[in-house]
């Protein structure tokens, strides 16, 4: 099973755009609510759609804010 050019051009211009959205997002909510390393979550989201998101939310909200309540 080969993808056509056609296709995989499709891909990018759907993916790429949304890759970039969501690093972006990261990077600023993880700066605005002061993490130490905003920058590795930024580029760290940039690399899986939407995995990587799922574990910033996971990690920010769930983990370190138990971790800070204490």
């Amino acid at each position: 099973m080969a993808i056509s050019n056609e296709h995989l051009i499709i891909l990018l211009v759907i993916v790429i755009p949304m890759l970039l959205v969501q690093g972006a997002w990261v990077f600023f909510d993880a700066r605005k609510r002061k993490e130490k390393y905003y920058w590795f979550w930024g580029i760290f989201a940039l690399m899986n759609l939407p995995g990587h998101l799922l574990i910033y939310l996971l990690v920010t909200r769930v983990i370190l804010n138990k971790k800070r309540k204490n």
